[in-house]
């Protein structure tokens, strides 16, 4: 075949096969392609659709909670003793007075209370007078005395404890310390509804200064338990002053346990400065949140908002009246409604994967609606279900199919570029096979005519020179009908129709037979040919012929391939049951990787000393079809530059 021919293969695979398979695989990507973006819109459209529905289901939460808080301090009044949040969620619920937050300690009845009973005439007068004599005239005694009138002439607890707080810190100056604890340990143990104008608990002054006299250690440390406990909210000055007596008591505890207490204690209380903080800066920014909260349609029509708020996310809404004249602001710990509406099971009908609330002014994440301004939602599937559902049957069946056609115009490719590679070395063997024909037929013709046309002119009449002359016509006649014979057989093996007529025969007369007929070449070219022929062999059903010219490959071959060494063997004998019929040279030999495919029809080892010696590379192939065809095999054994053995076995008594 041409390479001509072999383009033209090329160029009708390329239109017939691979140019629909890269169009089909082009289709099969854009669809892909689309397939991906339908399902990224679906997807989106999916994440709209939850976060619009756990949106929803927050709202009806938070409104709900909204509701019952400012349902239960309208019925209940406003007293901060009282001021309990029906929700765990809720961290904040205040009135709104002319666009200003009031918070919890402001409206304190207490404090109210307190002024007016601090302020009353007489008790203030007498107050007013002790103060004079201690402060200004540094008159102890008379300061001391006017104390003690002032606890005398008091109507009110309130008013006995700051006369006797007083009273106190004068007789701490005047050196009597001893009273001046006991009357400070008294009024440390007072409840904290008695307190001053501020709605400082006077307790906690008493408990100030009994550390400053380093007693009293364990009753401070209750004061402090009792006052975090009992009291919902803490003012900002009440929470500081209690954070400095339980860091003096962290520090000059007299015990392990007092001060381990106390440090627990301030961590608490640290956690409620960290509130309060929170809390003055929402009614800051109170008035600038009002607006985002309010706007849109008219109020009658306005959809509730909660506006996240705070490093610590809460989330702030204005609250109409329920059944009162005042607004409220209702603010709620984020996290922790997200947790009850987890633990409720509701988000898990919604979405079983995992959600996570965004806050602050992050664009990543679903916005939750127009209720919700800078909060959104992310949602990861978690379960093996939800992933899955990621991965439609279409995109498996498009990549399928790409695979497939890949691997089928792949596959073709290479059978294209083997049979190609194929046809081009069986060319190329069959080129220098018609090549080395014709040199094989050219040598033994010339051989002839050159001797014939010597004989025919009468210039010898020496008639041993004469005789040489015809055996030379002779054995090239021999070789050229071998050679013949070679091409005719393997044309009949090509085409199935070589038949072999196996007879009864001796193989030793085989044997010695084809040693005859290359008695003459071998003496020629200085060949000892050794034969070796077991005696006893027994008649084998075989094709003489075929046979024969089987055994005259191998000693041709030989003479061949022997280079230098002039040595041949023949040998026939019995092994294992069978003939075994050797041809040994020690000549070139043949490579190992060679080995297995010297018995390919036209091949010949590449080898530069090979490339000077005639052979059509028919001689092995013919040898192993003719062994083959008598029920036989034919091995080779042989080492570079050490010679090559090639060996016939031959069933004895075959029917072959």
């Amino acid at each position: 075949m041409s390479r001509r021919g072999h383009s033209k293969q090329i160029l009708l695979f390329l239109i017939a096969v691979v140019l629909p398979s890269l169009v089909l695989v082009a289709l099969t990507l854009r669809m892909i392609g689309q397939e991906r973006e339908l399902a990224e819109k679906r997807r989106a459209e999916e994440t709209r659709r939850l976060a619009s529905e756990i949106g929803h289901q927050l709202l009806v939460r938070l409104e709900k909670i909204k509701l019952q808080e400012v349902s239960a301090l309208e019925s209940r009044g406003i007293k901060l003793r009282e001021w309990k949040y029906v929700n765990p969620e809720v961290v904040l619920v205040a009135p709104v007075e002319k666009n200003r937050l009031l918070l919890p300690w402001e409206l304190n009845r207490n404090s109210e209370e307190s002024r007016r009973l601090l302020s009353e005439a007489k008790f203030a007068a007498k107050i007013q007078q002790a103060e004079r004599e201690e402060l200004v005239k540094k008159d102890l005694v008379r300061a001391t005395q006017l104390y003690l009138d002032s606890v005398h002439l008091a109507q009110h607890p309130v008013q006995v404890a700051y006369a006797r707080l007083l009273l106190a810190r004068a007789l701490e100056k005047s050196g009597q310390s001893r009273k001046a604890q006991e009357h400070y340990g008294e009024i440390l143990l007072l409840p904290s509804q008695v307190s001053d104008e501020h709605g400082i608990p006077l307790s906690l002054y008493a408990g100030g200064r009994l550390l400053e006299d380093e007693v009293a250690h364990q009753a401070i440390l209750e004061r402090i338990g009792t006052e975090l406990e009992t009291r919902f909210l803490l003012s900002p000055i009440e929470a500081y002053m209690l954070r400095d007596l339980a860091e003096i008591l962290a520090k000059t505890g007299p015990e392990a346990d007092i001060v381990e207490a106390a440090q627990k204690a301030n961590g608490e209380i640290l956690d409620h400065i960290g509130y309060l903080e929170q809390v003055m800066a929402l009614r800051k920014d109170f008035p600038n949140l009002i607006p985002m909260a309010n706007r849109g349609s008219e109020p009658e029509n306005r959809e509730p908002v909660w506006i996240p708020y705070g490093e610590e996310t809460w989330l702030v809404s204005p609250a109409p009246p329920v059944t009162g004249s005042e607004s409220w602001v209702v603010a709620v710990e984020a996290e922790a409604v997200f947790s009850s509406l987890a633990a409720e099971g509701r988000l898990s009908e919604a979405f079983p994967g995992e959600i996570r609330f965004l806050t602050g002014r992050t664009s990543e994440g679903e916005s939750l609606g127009q209720s919700f301004p800078g909060l959104g939602a992310t949602f990861i599937a978690t379960d093996a279900a939800a992933l899955a559902g990621n991965w439609n049957l279409q995109g498996y069946f498009y990549l399928v199919t790409l695979l497939l056609v890949l691997s089928v115009t792949l596959f073709g490719a290479y059978l294209l570029w083997r049979d190609v590679r194929r046809e081009l070395g069986l060319a190329e063997m069959r080129s220098q096979f018609v090549s080395s024909v014709s040199h094989e037929l050219k040598t033994p013709l010339t051989a002839i005519r050159m001797f014939a046309e010597t004989l025919h002119m009468g210039r010898f009449q020496n008639p041993q020179r004469q005789s040489e002359y015809l055996d030379t016509i002779v054995s090239e006649s021999e070789r050229l009908t071998r050679l013949l014979n070679n091409v005719l057989d393997f044309s009949k093996i090509e085409q199935g129709n070589k038949a072999y007529r196996p007879k009864p025969a001796s193989l030793a007369e085989i044997v010695q037979s084809a040693a005859r007929t290359l008695h003459y070449p071998l003496a020629q070219q200085g060949f000892d040919l050794r034969i070796e022929v077991e005696d006893g062999m027994p008649p084998v059903q075989v094709d003489r012929d075929a046979l024969e010219q089987a055994i005259l490959n191998l000693l041709s071959n030989a003479m061949k391939y022997s280079g230098e060494n002039r040595e041949i063997g023949l040998c026939l004998r019995r092994q294992d049951g069978q003939a075994l019929i050797q041809v040994t040279d020690r000549g070139v030999g043949i490579d190992p990787k060679e080995q297995t495919r010297i018995f390919e029809k036209f091949y010949r080892v590449p080898a530069p000393e090979n490339q000077l010696v005639p052979g059509t590379g028919l001689g092995l192939a013919l040898v192993t079809h003719i062994v083959k065809a008598h029920g036989g095999r034919l091995e080779v054994h042989s080492t570079p530059q050490k010679g090559s053995t090639f060996s016939i076995y031959l069933p004895l008594g075959s029917q072959s």
